[in-house]
């Protein structure tokens, strides 16, 4: 039975046409409900490596798309991230990636967006720039709007993910705005995680957090 079991979850991953990937292990920020503060507050390494080239081409022989959305890691810091973007774009090859780190400069920004125009780029940035690093520790939220701006103006697909805390529900409709005046799309993004470290940043408007009960339409759940 389990033998069975195995082997359908082998050919559902298989026969996928798209995957999300961890390339890498690494990781400046300190976000609470990242589950590799499981392994920092245990005193653990985080487990992993960076995906090599090679590696790579290999899943990019194999699945349509591509998404970098790290469960444990920020897929800035595989120093390959650059050549991986240039080979989807070369082998027309749609690649999505998602980042909240912001301790890259602007020079390699502009290399990255360079070597794929096609891709698209959602940044983490949970309220106001100067107020982000609330909850995304050690985030420059500044920096990080600069060079999503910066995507925009280069032409790239660049998206504002915006996560609801108490600190930044009544900041919305600004972001929004500045979204909006930066040709950047504006991804408000609710969350369910209310565990009891979490629990100092729970939105007080019910409309702003998600409960067990509770659905949202048009919105992005987390």
């Amino acid at each position: 039975m389990i033998g069975k079991i195995m082997r359908h979850l082998f050919n559902r991953f298989i026969n996928r046409d798209n995957v999300n990937l961890d390339i890498s292990n690494k990781c400046t920020l300190e976000c609470i409900a990242c589950s590799r503060q499981t392994n920092r507050f245990a005193g653990k390494p985080v487990p992993g490596y960076d995906t090599s080239i090679s590696g790579w081409t290999k899943m990019c022989k194999h699945f349509k798309q591509l998404c970098l959305c790290g469960q444990i890691s920020d897929p800035i810091f595989n120093p390959n991230l650059i050549e991986m973007l240039r080979y989807c774009y070369v082998n027309n090859i749609p690649v999505l990636v998602n980042t909240a780190a912001s301790q890259r400069k602007k020079h390699w920004y502009e290399k990255a967006y360079r070597a794929n125009p096609k891709a698209r780029w959602i940044f983490g940035i949970d309220g106001l720039p100067k107020d982000s690093h609330k909850y995304r520790i050690h985030q420059n939220g500044e920096h990080l709007f600069e060079m999503m701006k910066l995507g925009a103006q280069m032409g790239l697909e660049v998206a504002w993910q915006y996560l609801v805390f108490n600190y930044n529900e009544n900041d919305i409709e600004t972001a929004r705005n500045m979204a909006k005046a930066n040709n950047i799309y504006f991804k408000l993004t609710f969350s369910g995680r209310w565990t009891e470290t979490m629990l100092p940043y729970k939105p007080n408007n019910p409309k702003n957090y998600i409960n067990s009960d509770r659905k949202l339409k048009n919105e992005t759940i987390s």
